[in-house]
């Protein structure tokens, strides 16, 4: 054979392993694909299970724990200082309880009134004092605090500086709805408030909350932390950021017992004009699940509450990761 003839032949075997290579890589890549979306779909699977699985052991933890200890929660209370983990056939799980009743609850600038819900003059005040703090203008907090009043009333009547249907629904409003006339589910639904978007949204995210229920602002003092010394001084009429600061950097390691024992502990503080209640137990939890399997990883976030007749259901869940 020619030199020529074999250099031929050479150039087509090299074209032909090199289309072989192409064809070998495209499968291989389709079929990394699909083991990769098959262990995906596994490991969602996997994950649902167990968000499942740790709900009901933190609903255990909580029941146990409370039913024998109702007086007092604090941070050296199990329920918060000991986290669910475990491991399942390689797959790292973590579990963490907080008091989640430690924000402003949105929902408590109402009260019920011959079934229609009517502005809570003390929490009103608390929140603008909470909101002063941030420096907000005056006029921009009556206008939210009307706006979410009349997103959550039943009537039809705007308040002085409120929207009702008329204007989520006509043409200036994008999408074109109502008003809730309920209770906020979430504090995303704020930001469906026209004067809310205004403000700061991390203002919010940072110390605000929409737990399902009527009750006055109340605030666990045994499980506050530093960073909620705006929360603290908004309940209270004369207390300064750096009085609640105080507070909250001397709270006992045992916690308060009661009302008596919190105000005797800071006698010369002003703690008589209050927009909202000093609790020393809780009833509302939120839990925050983490599964760590390889390169995946998925999370949840659960609020749990717990009732009088020693019962605990779930109102929220969600998913991340999956």
């Amino acid at each position: 054979m020619y030199s020529k003839d074999k250099g031929v032949v050479l150039i087509s075997i090299l074209l032909i392993v090199l289309l072989l290579s192409s064809v070998a890589v495209l499968f291989g890549n389709k079929y990394l694909l699909s083991l990769k979306r098959a262990q995906y779909i596994e490991f969602q699977t996997l994950s649902l299970n167990i968000f499942r699985n740790i709900e009901s052991l933190a609903q255990d933890k909580i029941e146990k724990e409370l039913r024998f200890n109702s007086k007092k929660l604090t941070k050296d209370n199990p329920i918060i200082n000991e986290p669910i983990v475990f491991n399942i056939n390689g797959a790292e799980i973590i579990g963490k309880i907080s008091d989640y009743g430690n924000c402003f609850n949105i929902n408590s600038i109402v009260s019920l009134n011959d079934d229609d819900y009517i502005e809570n003059k003390k929490t009103s005040a608390a929140f603008k004092k909470i909101l002063s703090f941030n420096e907000i203008d005056n006029n921009i907090i009556e206008e939210v605090i009307d706006q979410i009043i009349d997103w959550i009333d039943k009537d039809a009547n705007p308040r002085a500086y409120g929207l009702e249907d008329y204007y989520y629904s006509g043409p200036l409003h994008s999408p074109r709805e109502y008003t809730g006339m309920r209770l906020m589910v979430s504090i995303e639904e704020l930001k469906s408030i026209p004067a809310v978007k205004q403000i700061d949204w991390n203002i919010f995210k940072n110390h605000f909350c929409a737990i399902p229920k009527l009750n006055d602002l109340s605030l666990n003092i045994n499980t506050l932390d530093l960073e909620d010394a705006y929360l603290l001084s908004s309940i209270f009429s004369n207390l300064t950021i750096k009085d609640a600061e105080y507070i909250l950097d001397n709270i006992p390691k045992s916690g308060f017992d009661d009302l008596n024992n919190f105000v005797s502990s800071f006698p010369d503080l002003d703690l008589k004009d209050v927009h909202g209640n000093i609790i020393f137990k809780s009833n509302i939890f939120e839990l925050n699940s983490e599964i760590n399997f390889n390169e995946f990883v998925s999370s949840s976030k659960s609020i749990i509450i717990y009732e009088d007749n020693n019962n605990s259901f779930i109102i929220s869940r969600i998913y991340n990761g999956i």
